[in-house]
């Protein structure tokens, strides 16, 4: 458990002292949540670490850094976002579309056996 803190808080101050690094002015929110199951006792304990700090700090060239690395993986999560949307909704079409060929089969195959019963019966009758 001791260890479970540590790391959250070992890699939540590594992240605030790479932003005090960088010299940028901004606000940071960083939040950490880990799950741990006790294995003898059969208990799961949640811990949630929230760190706010607001630095600032004049430094123009490495403010467009920061913020070329904000934007490039928030736009990475979101083209993962856009990748996971097309393949849900491929999925999606791919299924309504063998639905709606089964049911032509099935309608196609119904017919098939009207006709058939239509023709046997006008041959009773006949």
């Amino acid at each position: 458990m001791r260890f479970v803190f540590a790391l959250v808080f070992g890699v939540l101050g590594c992240l605030l002292l790479a932003q005090e690094g960088n010299g940028a002015s901004s606000t940071t929110t960083t939040e950490a949540a880990t799950t741990t199951t006790a294995a003898s006792s059969g208990t799961t304990t949640t811990t949630a670490a929230s760190i706010s700090d607001t630095t600032s700090t004049t430094a123009s060239s490495s403010s467009s850094s920061d913020t070329t690395t904000t934007s490039s993986s928030s736009s990475s999560s979101a083209a993962a976002r856009r990748r996971a949307r097309r393949r849900r909704l491929r999925r999606e079409r791919r299924r309504r579309q063998e639905r709606r060929q089964r049911q032509e089969r099935r309608r196609r195959r119904m017919q098939q056996l009207l006709q058939r019963q239509r023709r046997l019966i006008s041959q009773l009758q006949g």
